[in-house]
């Protein structure tokens, strides 16, 4: 526990969170401000994959609600990285030094990885495997999708495969605590590539081959991302431990 946080009562904490809490709504209303300009423009820039088909709105509130949230979300995306700086300001005087190098390399790190997974859905994800989910029945119907359905369906992928990104991390600090090993892990490859395709078969709302072989694939890939980082785990620990015993 540091100086600082000894000499800081209930009372001054309180007062601390409220203020970091006040600046980081601050920041998001300003962001959602600035990113309402361009709303039109991020929703036709998500649609853009329905190349053939058409969207259209089934309530006339339902274009309006849309806008406020492409704003609110766009905006809390933008915000964020101020908002995750005033959470760590609240908690690094709680931190020991080597605790606050972790959380500082591994919040931008977690961004970072979100940010990756989004755009991959974005650029690759979303543009290849919708001509194919619309070639179905194609003779039959005309693609036609509410606005609120298939922005929907684009957030799902972007949170799910934004989370599928965090497999590095998670290997890294699980290997880093000594949870696991390089050599389990790589023992454990066909298992975790298994499990890949029918994690992606649940998250992705379609059964074709395409979509399913973009969001295993990529699993696949972090994961022997996650192998590598954690043997760069393993050599951190012993170090660490080496530290540890030379000054005993």
């Amino acid at each position: 526990m540091t100086t600082r946080e000894k000499s800081m009562g209930l009372f001054e904490h309180v007062k601390e969170l409220r203020q970091r809490l006040f600046r980081a709504v601050i920041s998001w209303i300003l962001a959602t401000l600035l990113a309402s300009a361009f709303a039109d423009l991020i929703v036709e820039w998500l649609v853009q994959p329905l190349e053939g088909g058409s969207v259209i709105v089934l309530s006339p509130t339902e274009a309006p609600i849309i806008y406020f949230k492409i704003a609110l979300a766009t905006g809390f995306g933008l915000a964020l990285p101020y908002i995750l700086f005033q959470v760590y300001g609240f908690v690094a005087p709680g931190l020991y030094p080597n605790e606050r190098s972790i959380v500082l390399l591994g919040i931008p790190a977690v961004f970072v990885f979100f940010i990756l997974g989004a755009l991959f859905t974005l650029q690759v994800l979303i543009p290849v495997s919708m001509p194919v989910l619309m070639g179905f029945l194609g003779e039959v119907v005309e693609p036609t999708y509410s606005l609120e359905n298939y922005l929907s369906f684009v957030t799902t992928l972007v949170v799910w495969m934004g989370l599928l990104f965090q497999t590095p991390l998670v290997i890294y600090i699980i290997s880093r605590f000594g949870f696991v090993t390089p050599t389990q892990l790589a023992k454990a490859r066909k298992i975790v590539w298994f499990l890949a395709a029918i994690f992606a078969a649940v998250v992705t709302p379609t059964t074709d081959p395409v979509t399913l072989l973009l969001v295993t694939g990529p699993f696949i890939t972090l994961y022997e991302l996650g192998i590598i980082l954690a043997k760069f785990a393993v050599k951190q620990r012993k170090r660490q431990e080496e530290k540890r015993e030379e000054q005993l």
